[in-house]
Protein backbone atom coordinates (compact mmCIF):
# COMPACT_ATOMS: atom_id res chain seq x y z
CA UNK A 1 0.00 0.00 0.00
CA UNK A 2 1.19 3.78 -0.57
CA UNK A 3 3.18 5.20 2.60
CA UNK A 4 0.89 7.94 4.43
CA UNK A 5 1.35 11.75 5.21
CA UNK A 6 1.17 12.11 1.61
CA UNK A 7 4.28 10.32 0.24
CA UNK A 8 3.09 8.85 -3.31
CA UNK A 9 5.89 5.89 -2.64
CA UNK A 10 4.78 2.37 -2.13
CA UNK A 11 6.12 0.90 1.19
CA UNK A 12 8.41 -2.06 0.27
CA UNK A 13 10.04 -1.42 -3.07
CA UNK A 14 13.91 -2.29 -4.16
CA UNK A 15 16.51 -0.39 -2.83
CA UNK A 16 18.84 -1.51 -5.81
CA UNK A 17 18.36 -1.02 -9.38
CA UNK A 18 18.73 -4.53 -10.36
CA UNK A 19 16.72 -7.43 -8.62
CA UNK A 20 16.06 -11.12 -9.99
CA UNK A 21 13.73 -13.68 -9.33
CA UNK A 22 14.52 -16.55 -7.19
CA UNK A 23 13.51 -20.02 -8.92
CA UNK A 24 13.16 -23.55 -6.82
CA UNK A 25 16.48 -25.13 -5.84
CA UNK A 26 18.04 -28.17 -7.28
CA UNK A 27 16.47 -30.70 -4.88
CA UNK A 28 13.89 -29.90 -2.36
CA UNK A 29 15.01 -27.34 1.02
CA UNK A 30 18.31 -25.76 -0.85
CA UNK A 31 18.92 -22.37 -1.24
CA UNK A 32 17.03 -21.40 -4.34
CA UNK A 33 18.84 -19.86 -7.90
CA UNK A 34 18.87 -16.63 -9.11
CA UNK A 35 17.06 -15.73 -12.50
CA UNK A 36 18.63 -12.81 -14.95
CA UNK A 37 19.13 -9.14 -13.61
CA UNK A 38 15.50 -7.67 -14.00
CA UNK A 39 14.41 -9.98 -16.43
CA UNK A 40 16.93 -9.38 -18.68
CA UNK A 41 16.68 -6.09 -19.04
CA UNK A 42 20.03 -4.81 -17.28
CA UNK A 43 19.90 -1.22 -18.49
CA UNK A 44 16.25 -0.74 -16.43
CA UNK A 45 16.01 0.33 -12.89
CA UNK A 46 14.03 -2.07 -10.54
CA UNK A 47 13.89 1.27 -8.37
CA UNK A 48 10.99 2.82 -10.96
CA UNK A 49 9.68 -0.05 -12.03
CA UNK A 50 5.75 -0.37 -12.36
CA UNK A 51 6.35 -3.79 -11.03
CA UNK A 52 6.64 -2.87 -7.65
CA UNK A 53 4.28 0.35 -7.63
CA UNK A 54 1.48 -2.43 -6.77
CA UNK A 55 0.64 -3.12 -3.52
CA UNK A 56 0.99 -6.06 -0.82
CA UNK A 57 4.56 -6.53 -1.38
CA UNK A 58 6.51 -7.38 1.66
CA UNK A 59 10.33 -7.14 3.02
CA UNK A 60 11.85 -10.34 3.54
CA UNK A 61 14.83 -12.32 3.03
CA UNK A 62 15.82 -15.25 1.05
CA UNK A 63 18.82 -17.96 1.20
CA UNK A 64 20.72 -17.75 -2.16
CA UNK A 65 23.01 -20.35 -3.81
CA UNK A 66 25.98 -17.90 -5.48
CA UNK A 67 27.72 -18.63 -8.44
CA UNK A 68 30.74 -20.19 -6.38
CA UNK A 69 28.63 -22.68 -4.86
CA UNK A 70 28.22 -21.18 -1.55
CA UNK A 71 24.43 -20.39 -0.08
CA UNK A 72 24.10 -16.64 1.05
CA UNK A 73 21.25 -14.97 2.96
CA UNK A 74 20.21 -12.49 0.39
CA UNK A 75 17.70 -9.18 1.00
CA UNK A 76 14.24 -10.00 -0.51
CA UNK A 77 10.77 -8.55 -1.50
CA UNK A 78 8.10 -11.41 -1.48
CA UNK A 79 5.76 -10.45 -3.94
CA UNK A 80 1.06 -10.53 -3.51
CA UNK A 81 1.66 -14.28 -5.67
CA UNK A 82 3.86 -15.32 -2.82
CA UNK A 83 6.93 -15.27 -5.31
CA UNK A 84 10.88 -13.87 -4.43
CA UNK A 85 12.94 -11.38 -5.93
CA UNK A 86 16.46 -10.42 -4.45
CA UNK A 87 18.39 -7.74 -4.67
CA UNK A 88 21.40 -7.25 -6.32
CA UNK A 89 24.83 -5.27 -5.75
CA UNK A 90 26.63 -3.53 -8.64
CA UNK A 91 28.23 -6.99 -9.84
CA UNK A 92 24.65 -8.88 -9.88
CA UNK A 93 25.56 -10.75 -7.05
CA UNK A 94 22.75 -10.71 -3.76
CA UNK A 95 22.73 -7.98 -1.36
CA UNK A 96 23.61 -9.92 1.73
CA UNK A 97 21.73 -9.44 4.65
CA UNK A 98 22.00 -10.54 8.36
CA UNK A 99 19.17 -12.67 10.23
CA UNK A 100 17.67 -10.30 11.15
CA UNK A 101 18.63 -7.30 8.77
CA UNK A 102 15.40 -8.05 6.30
CA UNK A 103 13.33 -6.43 9.32
CA UNK A 104 15.71 -3.52 9.91
CA UNK A 105 14.84 -2.80 6.92
CA UNK A 106 11.26 -3.02 6.70
CA UNK A 107 11.37 -0.78 9.23
CA UNK A 108 13.15 2.09 7.98
CA UNK A 109 10.74 1.19 4.56
CA UNK A 110 7.63 1.86 6.89
CA UNK A 111 8.82 5.31 8.71
CA UNK A 112 10.72 6.75 5.86
CA UNK A 113 9.60 10.06 6.32
CA UNK A 114 11.13 9.83 8.93
CA UNK A 115 13.98 7.10 9.64
CA UNK A 116 15.12 6.00 13.03
CA UNK A 117 18.62 7.34 14.12
CA UNK A 118 18.76 6.29 17.44
CA UNK A 119 22.23 5.03 19.01
CA UNK A 120 20.74 1.21 18.70
CA UNK A 121 20.00 1.29 15.07
CA UNK A 122 23.05 2.96 14.02
CA UNK A 123 24.93 0.18 15.39
CA UNK A 124 22.58 -2.77 13.90
CA UNK A 125 22.62 -0.90 10.83
CA UNK A 126 26.79 -0.72 11.01
CA UNK A 127 26.67 -4.84 11.63
CA UNK A 128 25.24 -5.31 8.12
CA UNK A 129 26.79 -6.05 4.21
CA UNK A 130 28.38 -2.68 3.11
CA UNK A 131 26.16 -2.96 0.22
CA UNK A 132 23.30 -3.10 2.24
CA UNK A 133 24.16 0.00 3.93
CA UNK A 134 24.99 1.94 0.94
CA UNK A 135 22.06 1.16 -0.87
CA UNK A 136 19.56 1.97 1.61
CA UNK A 137 21.59 5.62 2.71
CA UNK A 138 21.76 6.60 -1.07
CA UNK A 139 17.51 6.06 -1.23
CA UNK A 140 17.31 7.72 1.89
CA UNK A 141 19.74 10.43 0.85
CA UNK A 142 17.96 11.26 -2.15
CA UNK A 143 14.22 10.94 -1.25
CA UNK A 144 14.46 11.85 2.67
CA UNK A 145 16.21 14.40 4.88
CA UNK A 146 17.89 11.59 6.38
CA UNK A 147 19.53 12.07 9.68
CA UNK A 148 23.14 12.12 10.02
CA UNK A 149 24.26 10.27 12.54
CA UNK A 150 22.73 7.13 10.14
CA UNK A 151 25.86 7.89 7.62
CA UNK A 152 28.13 7.17 10.46
CA UNK A 153 27.54 3.59 9.88
CA UNK A 154 30.01 3.66 7.02
CA UNK A 155 33.20 2.12 7.35
CA UNK A 156 34.49 5.52 7.84
CA UNK A 157 37.70 3.91 9.30
CA UNK A 158 39.16 3.29 5.79
CA UNK A 159 38.85 6.95 5.11
CA UNK A 160 40.25 8.07 8.24
CA UNK A 161 43.74 5.77 7.35
CA UNK A 162 43.48 7.42 3.42
CA UNK A 163 43.52 10.46 4.95
CA UNK A 164 46.42 10.32 7.51
CA UNK A 165 48.08 8.30 4.84
CA UNK A 166 48.25 11.04 2.64
CA UNK A 167 48.96 13.69 4.94
CA UNK A 168 51.69 11.89 5.83
CA UNK A 169 52.73 11.57 2.08
CA UNK A 170 52.58 15.32 1.43
CA UNK A 171 55.18 16.06 4.45
CA UNK A 172 58.67 15.72 3.41
CA UNK A 173 59.77 14.29 6.84
CA UNK A 174 56.98 11.64 7.26
CA UNK A 175 58.21 7.82 6.60
CA UNK A 176 58.69 5.88 3.68
CA UNK A 177 55.09 4.85 2.31
CA UNK A 178 55.74 1.43 2.54
CA UNK A 179 55.48 2.10 6.53
CA UNK A 180 52.28 4.21 6.02
CA UNK A 181 49.24 1.87 6.62
CA UNK A 182 47.03 1.43 3.96
CA UNK A 183 42.86 1.75 4.01
CA UNK A 184 42.01 -2.24 4.93
CA UNK A 185 39.22 -2.17 1.62
CA UNK A 186 38.63 0.55 -1.14
CA UNK A 187 36.30 3.75 -0.75
CA UNK A 188 34.86 3.58 -3.83
CA UNK A 189 31.29 4.64 -3.96
CA UNK A 190 30.97 3.37 -0.59
CA UNK A 191 30.49 7.06 1.24
CA UNK A 192 29.14 9.23 -1.52
CA UNK A 193 25.56 9.03 0.25
CA UNK A 194 27.32 10.97 2.87
CA UNK A 195 29.63 13.34 1.01
CA UNK A 196 30.28 13.61 -2.84
CA UNK A 197 33.71 14.28 -4.38
CA UNK A 198 35.48 12.67 -1.09
CA UNK A 199 36.30 9.26 -1.44
CA UNK A 200 37.28 9.37 -4.83
CA UNK A 201 39.72 12.05 -5.22
CA UNK A 202 41.22 11.26 -1.86
CA UNK A 203 42.02 7.47 -2.71
CA UNK A 204 43.97 8.98 -6.24
CA UNK A 205 45.70 10.74 -3.59
CA UNK A 206 46.57 8.51 -1.08
CA UNK A 207 47.35 5.71 -3.93
CA UNK A 208 49.33 8.81 -6.37
CA UNK A 209 51.48 10.03 -3.66
CA UNK A 210 52.62 6.50 -2.53
CA UNK A 211 53.33 5.04 -5.93
CA UNK A 212 54.59 8.34 -7.41
CA UNK A 213 52.25 8.55 -10.14
CA UNK A 214 53.79 10.28 -12.95
CA UNK A 215 52.36 13.08 -15.22
CA UNK A 216 49.61 16.03 -13.99
CA UNK A 217 46.90 14.82 -11.94
CA UNK A 218 47.50 16.53 -8.58
CA UNK A 219 45.80 19.65 -8.73
CA UNK A 220 42.92 18.14 -10.35
CA UNK A 221 42.64 15.78 -7.31
CA UNK A 222 43.40 18.25 -4.48
CA UNK A 223 40.73 20.83 -5.74
CA UNK A 224 38.06 17.50 -5.75
CA UNK A 225 38.29 16.86 -2.46
CA UNK A 226 38.67 20.41 -0.83
CA UNK A 227 35.47 21.11 -2.84
CA UNK A 228 34.26 18.02 -1.37
CA UNK A 229 34.92 18.88 1.94
CA UNK A 230 33.36 22.02 1.51
CA UNK A 231 30.36 20.89 0.61
CA UNK A 232 29.96 18.16 2.75
CA UNK A 233 27.51 18.26 5.84
CA UNK A 234 30.05 17.26 8.92
CA UNK A 235 27.72 16.31 10.78
CA UNK A 236 27.40 13.04 8.48
CA UNK A 237 31.24 12.22 9.01
CA UNK A 238 32.38 10.96 12.79
CA UNK A 239 34.57 12.85 14.68
CA UNK A 240 37.19 11.27 14.26
CA UNK A 241 36.95 11.46 10.69
CA UNK A 242 36.52 15.04 10.53
CA UNK A 243 39.96 15.43 12.48
CA UNK A 244 41.34 13.43 10.23
CA UNK A 245 40.40 15.59 6.91
CA UNK A 246 40.52 18.53 8.97
CA UNK A 247 44.55 17.69 9.03
CA UNK A 248 44.80 16.52 5.67
CA UNK A 249 43.32 20.36 4.13
CA UNK A 250 45.71 21.99 6.68
CA UNK A 251 49.00 20.13 4.73
CA UNK A 252 47.49 20.49 1.46
CA UNK A 253 46.77 23.67 2.23
CA UNK A 254 50.67 24.46 2.43
CA UNK A 255 50.30 24.76 -0.86
CA UNK A 256 49.68 28.80 -1.49
CA UNK A 257 47.56 28.47 -4.10
CA UNK A 258 45.40 26.17 -1.87
CA UNK A 259 45.79 27.88 1.40
CA UNK A 260 42.49 29.88 1.58
CA UNK A 261 40.29 27.15 0.87
CA UNK A 262 41.95 24.41 2.71
CA UNK A 263 42.22 26.25 5.44
CA UNK A 264 38.14 26.99 5.49
CA UNK A 265 37.41 23.43 5.00
CA UNK A 266 39.79 22.37 8.13
CA UNK A 267 37.77 24.82 10.39
CA UNK A 268 34.19 24.03 9.63
CA UNK A 269 35.58 19.99 9.60
CA UNK A 270 36.83 21.09 12.94
CA UNK A 271 33.82 22.68 14.22
CA UNK A 272 30.72 21.86 12.43
CA UNK A 273 28.34 24.20 13.67
CA UNK A 274 26.44 25.74 10.79
CA UNK A 275 28.00 28.88 10.72
CA UNK A 276 32.02 27.39 11.65
CA UNK A 277 34.42 29.25 9.79
CA UNK A 278 32.38 32.49 8.49
CA UNK A 279 34.89 34.63 9.64
CA UNK A 280 37.15 33.22 7.22
CA UNK A 281 35.21 33.51 3.95
CA UNK A 282 36.00 35.33 1.56
CA UNK A 283 32.35 36.32 0.40
CA UNK A 284 31.36 39.96 -0.42
CA UNK A 285 27.80 41.62 -0.46
CA UNK A 286 27.31 43.89 -2.96
CA UNK A 287 24.18 45.83 -4.76
CA UNK A 288 24.52 47.14 -8.67
CA UNK A 289 21.33 49.56 -7.77
CA UNK A 290 23.78 51.89 -5.82
CA UNK A 291 23.72 53.96 -8.91
CA UNK A 292 19.74 54.63 -8.39
CA UNK A 293 20.19 55.52 -5.10
CA UNK A 294 22.76 57.97 -5.89
CA UNK A 295 20.06 60.31 -7.07
CA UNK A 296 18.84 60.59 -3.24
CA UNK A 297 21.97 61.91 -2.30
CA UNK A 298 24.34 58.80 -1.53
CA UNK A 299 27.32 58.87 -2.87
CA UNK A 300 27.84 58.32 -6.65
CA UNK A 301 31.61 56.41 -6.90
CA UNK A 302 32.36 52.86 -7.23
CA UNK A 303 31.15 50.39 -4.70
CA UNK A 304 34.37 48.54 -3.49
CA UNK A 305 34.70 45.76 -0.97
CA UNK A 306 38.44 44.77 -0.05
CA UNK A 307 38.35 41.19 1.51
CA UNK A 308 41.68 39.36 3.34
CA UNK A 309 42.70 36.08 4.61
CA UNK A 310 45.99 35.41 5.53
CA UNK A 311 47.69 35.13 2.14
CA UNK A 312 45.22 36.47 0.11
CA UNK A 313 44.14 39.86 -0.63
CA UNK A 314 41.05 40.97 -2.75
CA UNK A 315 39.45 43.91 -4.18
CA UNK A 316 35.69 43.85 -5.94
CA UNK A 317 33.97 46.56 -7.05
CA UNK A 318 30.92 47.63 -8.46
CA UNK A 319 31.06 50.46 -11.06
CA UNK A 320 28.29 52.91 -11.99
CA UNK A 321 28.52 51.74 -15.51
CA UNK A 322 26.69 48.23 -14.63
CA UNK A 323 30.62 46.59 -14.20
CA UNK A 324 32.08 44.31 -11.43
CA UNK A 325 36.22 43.74 -10.85
CA UNK A 326 37.84 41.48 -9.00
CA UNK A 327 41.11 42.10 -8.82
CA UNK A 328 43.56 39.13 -6.32
CA UNK A 329 46.66 38.47 -5.29
CA UNK A 330 48.39 35.48 -3.72
CA UNK A 331 51.55 35.47 -1.63
CA UNK A 332 53.21 32.00 -3.28
CA UNK A 333 56.66 32.54 -2.73
CA UNK A 334 59.60 30.67 -4.61
CA UNK A 335 58.96 27.18 -5.89
CA UNK A 336 60.03 26.34 -2.65
CA UNK A 337 57.06 27.50 -0.64
CA UNK A 338 54.84 24.64 -1.30
CA UNK A 339 56.34 22.80 1.64
CA UNK A 340 55.25 19.27 0.45
CA UNK A 341 56.94 16.27 -1.81
CA UNK A 342 54.70 18.15 -4.94
CA UNK A 343 56.98 20.90 -4.69
CA UNK A 344 56.46 23.23 -7.16
CA UNK A 345 54.19 20.79 -9.65
CA UNK A 346 51.58 22.86 -10.11
CA UNK A 347 53.30 25.50 -11.83
CA UNK A 348 55.74 23.04 -13.78
CA UNK A 349 53.52 20.38 -14.75
CA UNK A 350 50.03 21.34 -14.28
CA UNK A 351 50.02 24.76 -15.33
CA UNK A 352 48.41 28.03 -14.03
CA UNK A 353 45.74 27.76 -11.88
CA UNK A 354 42.49 29.55 -12.18
CA UNK A 355 40.59 30.94 -9.06
CA UNK A 356 36.52 30.39 -9.22
CA UNK A 357 34.44 33.34 -9.05
CA UNK A 358 30.97 33.26 -8.61
CA UNK A 359 28.70 35.55 -8.33
CA UNK A 360 25.00 34.72 -6.58
CA UNK A 361 21.91 36.82 -6.43
CA UNK A 362 21.23 37.88 -2.80
CA UNK A 363 19.15 35.41 -0.85
CA UNK A 364 20.58 32.41 -2.56
CA UNK A 365 22.31 29.67 -0.33
CA UNK A 366 25.59 29.19 -2.20
CA UNK A 367 25.26 25.31 -0.08
CA UNK A 368 25.54 22.20 -1.48
CA UNK A 369 28.07 21.53 -4.57
CA UNK A 370 28.30 25.22 -5.58
CA UNK A 371 29.71 26.42 -2.16
CA UNK A 372 33.24 25.32 -3.10
CA UNK A 373 33.02 25.75 -7.12
CA UNK A 374 31.26 22.56 -7.81
CA UNK A 375 31.34 19.62 -6.44
CA UNK A 376 30.27 17.10 -8.16
CA UNK A 377 32.99 16.18 -11.33
CA UNK A 378 36.49 15.86 -11.38
CA UNK A 379 38.58 19.47 -10.15
CA UNK A 380 35.47 20.95 -8.62
CA UNK A 381 34.16 22.21 -12.16
CA UNK A 382 31.25 19.73 -12.35
CA UNK A 383 28.88 22.69 -12.06
CA UNK A 384 27.99 26.86 -11.46
CA UNK A 385 25.95 26.14 -8.29
CA UNK A 386 22.87 27.36 -6.38
CA UNK A 387 20.07 28.89 -9.04
CA UNK A 388 20.95 31.84 -10.55
CA UNK A 389 24.40 31.77 -9.96
CA UNK A 390 27.28 32.51 -12.78
CA UNK A 391 30.81 31.47 -12.28
CA UNK A 392 33.74 32.76 -14.03
CA UNK A 393 37.75 31.35 -14.15
CA UNK A 394 39.81 33.76 -13.00
CA UNK A 395 43.95 33.25 -14.06
CA UNK A 396 46.21 33.72 -11.52
CA UNK A 397 50.03 34.65 -13.18
CA UNK A 398 52.65 34.80 -11.08
CA UNK A 399 55.05 37.65 -11.10
CA UNK A 400 57.92 37.48 -8.34
CA UNK A 401 56.72 35.96 -5.26
CA UNK A 402 53.02 36.78 -6.01
CA UNK A 403 49.79 35.40 -7.97
CA UNK A 404 47.74 37.87 -9.29
CA UNK A 405 44.36 37.82 -11.46
CA UNK A 406 41.90 40.85 -12.11
CA UNK A 407 38.43 40.14 -14.28
CA UNK A 408 35.64 42.25 -15.08
CA UNK A 409 31.95 41.01 -15.90
CA UNK A 410 28.93 42.39 -15.91
CA UNK A 411 27.27 43.03 -12.77
CA UNK A 412 23.95 40.81 -11.81
CA UNK A 413 20.69 43.19 -11.56
CA UNK A 414 20.44 44.16 -7.80
CA UNK A 415 21.89 42.20 -4.57
CA UNK A 416 24.07 39.74 -5.28
CA UNK A 417 27.55 38.44 -3.06
CA UNK A 418 31.02 37.63 -4.65
CA UNK A 419 32.34 34.17 -3.57
CA UNK A 420 36.18 33.59 -3.42
CA UNK A 421 35.91 30.64 -1.08
CA UNK A 422 36.52 27.73 -3.97
CA UNK A 423 39.30 25.86 -4.62
CA UNK A 424 41.67 27.03 -7.87
CA UNK A 425 42.04 24.49 -10.56
CA UNK A 426 44.86 24.37 -12.66
CA UNK A 427 43.35 25.61 -16.32
CA UNK A 428 44.47 21.95 -17.72
CA UNK A 429 41.70 20.50 -15.61
CA UNK A 430 38.62 22.76 -17.07
CA UNK A 431 38.67 20.26 -19.68
CA UNK A 432 34.96 19.55 -18.47
CA UNK A 433 33.84 23.36 -18.36
CA UNK A 434 30.81 24.24 -20.37
CA UNK A 435 32.74 25.96 -23.45
CA UNK A 436 29.98 28.84 -22.91
CA UNK A 437 31.44 29.11 -18.89
CA UNK A 438 35.20 29.23 -20.33
CA UNK A 439 34.50 31.79 -23.07
CA UNK A 440 33.06 34.12 -20.62
CA UNK A 441 36.16 33.39 -18.90
CA UNK A 442 38.67 34.35 -21.32
CA UNK A 443 36.67 37.57 -21.91
CA UNK A 444 36.80 38.56 -18.79
CA UNK A 445 40.60 38.54 -17.84
CA UNK A 446 40.48 41.50 -19.68
CA UNK A 447 44.23 41.95 -18.43
CA UNK A 448 45.24 38.57 -20.37
CA UNK A 449 46.22 39.04 -24.37
CA UNK A 450 45.47 36.24 -26.98
CA UNK A 451 49.49 36.10 -27.18
CA UNK A 452 49.18 34.86 -23.06
CA UNK A 453 46.42 32.32 -23.84
CA UNK A 454 48.08 30.97 -26.77
CA UNK A 455 50.99 30.46 -24.51
CA UNK A 456 48.64 28.67 -22.19
CA UNK A 457 46.52 26.69 -24.52
CA UNK A 458 48.49 25.46 -27.66
CA UNK A 459 50.22 23.05 -25.52
CA UNK A 460 46.89 21.43 -23.90
CA UNK A 461 45.26 18.22 -24.88
CA UNK A 462 43.68 18.61 -28.41
CA UNK A 463 40.31 17.27 -26.89
CA UNK A 464 40.62 20.36 -24.36
CA UNK A 465 37.68 22.88 -24.27
CA UNK A 466 39.77 25.45 -24.24
CA UNK A 467 41.04 25.03 -28.07
CA UNK A 468 37.64 25.75 -29.46
CA UNK A 469 36.91 28.77 -27.19
CA UNK A 470 40.47 30.38 -27.52
CA UNK A 471 39.20 30.05 -31.68
CA UNK A 472 35.98 32.06 -30.94
CA UNK A 473 37.88 34.57 -28.81
CA UNK A 474 40.29 35.48 -31.36
CA UNK A 475 36.99 35.66 -33.96
CA UNK A 476 35.61 38.42 -31.49
CA UNK A 477 38.19 40.70 -31.44
CA UNK A 478 38.37 43.85 -33.17
CA UNK A 479 40.69 43.51 -36.40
Amino acid sequence: MPRTGGDAHFVHRPLSGWVARLKPGDTPGAPGLLGPINDGDERADARTSARFLTSGWTRTAADVQQPTGDPVRALALRAPDDSLVVELDDRGAPVEVSATGAELVARFEERWTAPPADTATVERLTGESLELRYFLLHRLDLETAAPAALFHCLPWHRVETAARATAALLDETSPPSATLPAPDGPLRHWFTPAATSLAGPLSVLESGLRTQRPGPWFGRETSALLSGLLAADPHRLPAPTRAALAGLALRIGADPVLHHSARLAAARLSAPEPRAGDHLALMARLDSTFVLRAADGEPDGPMSVSLGQERVEAEVTVTRGGRVTVEMEIEAGGPEASGSRTGHRRDVVEGPACYPVRLVPAGVAAGGEGRAGGGGGTGGTGGTGAAGSVRYWMLLDRTGPVLHGRIAVPAPTGGFDVDLDGPPVPLLFLDRVPAVELLSSLRANELIGPMRWHELVDGLPLRHTAHAVLATYEEELPT
